[in-house]
């Protein structure tokens, strides 16, 4: 029974955090679990990483300028690559975005979104 102030009584305690937090069972099909993870951009070759590490629903945070500041790779080539990563969470319902001069945040589908 909840008492005047809400609170419930000991014997009606939610199961589990997600009752607590206001899941009930019914809807635990639609909670995935996600990694956040900042992932280290060094070269292009790890594009193809960084697609894989999407599809394993992880959110990849990554350090785009540091890549340019390495001198390795021309401005134009990061910007392709970028673009074909855009690509790539088009058809998967993901998104990019950016967090200031220097980082773009992943997302690898359409349960977890960027508001630009």
């Amino acid at each position: 029974m909840v008492s005047i102030f809400g609170k419930k009584d000991d014997d009606e305690l939610a199961e589990s955090p997600k009752e607590t937090l206001g899941f009930t069972k019914d809807f635990g099909s639609v909670i995935q679990d996600f990694l956040i993870k900042k992932y280290d951009f060094s070269n292009l070759d790890q594009i193809e990483d960084i697609k894989k590490q999407l599809m394993n629903r992880r959110v990849l945070i990554i350090n785009a300028n540091k890549i340019l500041e390495s001198g390795k790779v021309p401005v134009l080539e990061l910007k392709r690559a970028i673009d074909e990563l855009k690509q790539f969470l088009r058809r998967n319902g993901g998104s990019l975005g950016r967090i200031g001069d220097k980082y773009l945040i992943l997302t690898p589908n359409s349960h977890i979104r960027i508001a630009n």
